[in-house]
């Protein structure tokens, strides 16, 4: 064969193999979480049953609520099955870390701290903290009046850590003030109901929830402080991944946009309230 036949030969196979090394690299196929996701054919959300309306066991006592809805359409949009993992929600972090679930969908407040493990989506409702107290409690106004008594929190929440911060160098130091902490908010109801707590602090939603599920035994209101500037700002609710994958907390953010701007995650709230008031 000819010299520049090999030529044209070593040509035409650098060509070829510019034009698949570009094609690959205009590819837009998954890579990273969302192509083991498409391969395993589902994706695996962990949650805790235990926040009313966002998620809990209802009447067929399956895992449901706000956040299981937000988790099906997500599987739907990208097309696999959804597995439903319940799980405590101080071990939420650590699932995902194990990559033993893709996604978590618990009512999770963004926060520094936990931005320094999980990543999160958009935020797609937001929450205030609340005290929960019995309808006749005309004595707790703020969280300077739970000092010296016992509260109630759910382990591992925003609730926790306030509840937590105030009792360590807060305006509860040193007052007496206890942190009870529950893995699930109506057994801290049935405390404050037996006179073991005198009230519960916990996210706006759920402090609704056990309200309306309750039959006018509670009342509840954001927590405030008797010097009104330490009041806490209003926290934003997103769904968490473990920390690193750009594309993932993307794809998912792409699937949350038209829910949240058309209020269809909204009026899953006013219905699952509803619904688990009525368990």
């Amino acid at each position: 064969m000819k010299k520049n036949s090999f030529k044209k030969i070593a040509a035409l196979m650098i060509a070829a193999a510019m034009i698949l090394s570009l094609a690959a690299c205009g590819s837009s196929a998954p890579s990273g979480k969302l192509a083991q996701i498409q391969k395993n054919g589902k994706i695996v959300v962990c949650t805790d049953a235990a926040w009313a309306p966002f998620e809990y066991i209802g009447k067929n006592g399956e895992v449901t609520g706000v956040d299981i809805e937000i988790a099906k359409y997500i599987a739907e949009k990208l097309g696999v099955q959804l597995e439903i993992s319940n799980v405590a929600f101080d071990s939420i972090p650590t699932y995902l870390d194990n990559n033993e679930a893709d996604l978590a969908l618990a009512c999770i407040t963004v926060t520094e701290e936990r931005k320094e493990s999980m990543d999160f989506s958009t935020p797609y409702t937001t929450v205030l903290q609340y005290i929960v107290v019995l309808a006749e409690d005309e004595e707790t106004k703020t969280m300077n009046d739970l000092a010296g008594k016992a509260v109630g929190t759910h382990l591992g929440t925003t609730g926790d850590f306030l509840m937590s911060d105030e009792i360590a160098d807060g305006v509860l130091a040193g007052t007496g003030a206890e942190n009870k902490q529950y893995k699930a908010l109506p057994d801290a109801a049935l405390a404050i109901k037996s006179g073991e707590l005198t009230a519960i602090v916990c996210d706006s939603v759920l402090a609704e929830n056990i309200v309306s599920a309750n039959n006018g035994a509670f009342k509840c209101f954001p927590v405030t402080y008797d010097d009104a500037s330490m009041n806490p700002e209003t926290e934003q609710i997103a769904a968490a991944a473990d920390k690193g994958d750009a594309e993932f907390i993307a794809k998912i953010n792409e699937i949350l946009e038209p829910i949240i701007k058309d209020g269809t995650i909204d009026k899953w709230i006013i219905q699952y309230s509803e619904d688990a008031s009525n368990l």
